[in-house]
């Protein structure tokens, strides 16, 4: 039978309850075998002694339908009425059912099972649920196996619970799209749910090592269900997450072991990774203790701490270098697009061409570099052609006044950058710091920069641009020797 768009399987888990406590003493006298069961959707006119039950639960637990006459404490009725349906909305509101719209359908009543299951988190157990039976203290005898156990075990039902609503949730979307497919999965949770009294008989009777056991077997069962319904357990989020920052530690390791070898700056990445690899273990153990949400959070505190350490590590890797060829490639051929149109179009595009050609020169270099595993140089070689790349563009029906206006631009710029390192080189000198061959790199900028200025005079821009470049990063050259 389907209620409001749910199976009754959630009937199974009320029946199950009620009849276990039936067995344990309870604290009204009023109980009978059909009390909170809850065989039906509980609304308006509906007379059940289910109901009577309901307003048991509701008047004990803080949502009293009245203070007096029918309804109110000790008074509880059978009858279904606003006073009942003005409370239950109440207690929607206060356990996050929605619609709060006062009917106690298979929602509602779910969510009233996972109340009980939540009491045993916080050991204080609602006024319908008897408390635990006591067990007794052996002298000597240590306790801690059987409070972890106990804990466990109360974790992993309040899962459980959550787990199994959820699913409903998820159900209700599949039944749309595939009837047969929802009723197999009806099936499985049905029988989750007779798993979970198992659990739940384990505890109350005090055997919390059992409970533990069987719940943990349920907690995968309701996950399995879940999933195929549709949803993403946290445990497949948590397992998928804690993989992929195993993945990222063992790439950032072996980027540091790299770094170190060839010398390079590794800043704190030691330390980073070393704290990244507690986090990491943390989130295995929280894990296997499936405490899910706490592994996800030190997962990805662990991921967040190697990328920093990869930002620590001065290297370029394999990965990155043809990563970088790869976007220069994909940028060339769009720019070749786009000039050929504007070719057609009847817009200037000679000089745009040549600066395709010098960067598609430069990609050619580039994947030389990789071929040699050289992935500085393929990374600087690539860099460089998207910037020729981006220049074509900007440069699409530009005339040669504004090309003179660019080598003249460009040139004056070299000047300033030539000017400013022979000072910083000079004062390097006089400090009495080694400046290797600077000089010698300056005096080769200074000569490509008399070269340009030749070029200027004969209005060839393109060699002044390039003879501009070459001075430029001569100019570098001698920095880098500081």
């Amino acid at each position: 039978m389907k209620v409001s768009g749910f199976t009754s399987s959630i009937q199974i888990v009320f029946v199950a309850v009620t009849l276990f406590l039936l067995a344990l003493p309870v604290v009204s006298n009023a109980q009978s075998t059909n009390e909170c069961s809850f065989g039906q959707t509980l609304d308006i006119g509906v007379v059940d002694e289910s109901v009577r039950c309901l307003q048991v639960y509701l008047n004990n637990n803080g949502f009293v339908l009245a203070t007096e006459g029918p309804g109110s404490p000790g008074n509880e009725t059978n009858k279904f009425g606003s006073l009942t349906k003005a409370a239950v909305i109440k207690w929607q509101e206060d356990k996050g059912v929605s619609p709060t719209s006062g009917v106690f359908g298979p929602k509602s009543q779910a969510a009233y099972l996972l109340s009980l299951v939540a009491s045993l988190e916080s050991q204080k157990p609602v006024a319908i649920l008897p408390n635990p039976t006591p067990q007794p203290i052996v002298a000597g005898a240590s306790t801690d196996a059987d409070s972890e156990a106990q804990e466990g075990a109360e974790r992993i039902l309040g899962a459980t619970m959550e787990m199994i609503l959820d699913t409903f949730d998820e159900l209700e979307d599949l039944r749309d799209d595939d009837p047969e497919e929802a009723e197999d999965i009806d099936e499985d949770v049905r029988d989750v749910i007779e798993s979970l009294f198992d659990a739940l008989r384990a505890y109350f009777s005090g055997d919390y090592k059992n409970a533990e056991a069987d719940a943990d077997e349920v907690l995968d069962d309701a996950t399995n269900a879940f999933e195929d319904a549709g949803g993403e357990s946290e445990a497949s989020e948590a397992e998928d997450i804690i993989e992929d920052v195993e993945d990222l530690l063992e790439d950032v390791q072996d980027m540091f072991e790299e770094a170190e070898d060839k010398g390079d700056d590794v800043g704190d990445a030691e330390d980073m990774i070393e704290e990244a690899e507690d986090l990491l273990d943390d989130a295995r153990e929280a894990f296997e203790n499936r405490i899910y949400r706490q592994a996800i959070s030190d997962a990805l505190d662990a991921e967040e701490l190697l990328e920093d350490a990869e930002d620590e590590i001065d290297i370029v890797t394999q990965k990155d270098a043809e990563e970088a060829v790869d976007d220069a490639i994909d940028a060339f051929e769009e720019a070749e697009d786009e000039v050929d149109e504007a070719e057609e179009d009847g817009d200037e595009v000679e000089d745009s061409q040549d600066l395709l050609d010098d960067a598609e020169r430069e990609i050619k270099k580039a994947e030389i570099a990789l071929d040699d595993e050289d992935w500085q140089e393929a990374m600087e070689r690539a860099k460089k052609a998207e910037d020729l790349i981006e220049d074509a563009l900007d440069d699409i029906g530009s005339s040669s006044d504004d090309d003179e206006d660019e080598a003249e631009e460009a040139l004056e710029d070299a000047w300033d950058e030539y000017r400013d390192a022979k000072d910083e080189i000079e004062e390097a000198d006089d400090d009495g710091d080694d400046i290797g061959d600077a000089e010698d790199y300056l005096d080769e900028a200074k000569d490509l920069l008399n070269d340009a200025e030749d070029a200027l005079d004969d209005e060839d821009w393109d060699e002044v641009m390039d003879l501009v470049d070459d001075a430029l990063d001569a100019i570098d050259d001698a920095l880098d020797e500081l």
